[in-house]
């Protein structure tokens, strides 16, 4: 798999796990730092996202140029 198929991979499944990020971060909150009731804003969780597969892509050699909209335009 070349690297540019492989974040397009992770892409979709970002986009996928975007949708429940909150609540699973919620659910999961004893694998993570979320406080019971703490709300985690979505432009956050995008924000995130967004920067990981763009640091997946550099250490692959790839400038993705992905931004937070390319996320929930799908």
């Amino acid at each position: 798999m070349g690297a540019l198929e492989y974040l397009d991979l992770a892409k979709k499944s970002a986009i996928k796990y975007r949708k429940e990020a909150q609540e699973s971060l919620v659910r999961n909150n004893h694998m993570n730092e979320i406080e019971d009731g703490e709300q985690i804003q979505q432009r956050h969780v995008d924000a995130v996202l967004t920067d990981f597969l763009n640091y997946m892509g550099r250490e692959k050699g790839v400038d993705y140029a992905l931004y937070t909209e390319d996320l929930n335009n799908e």
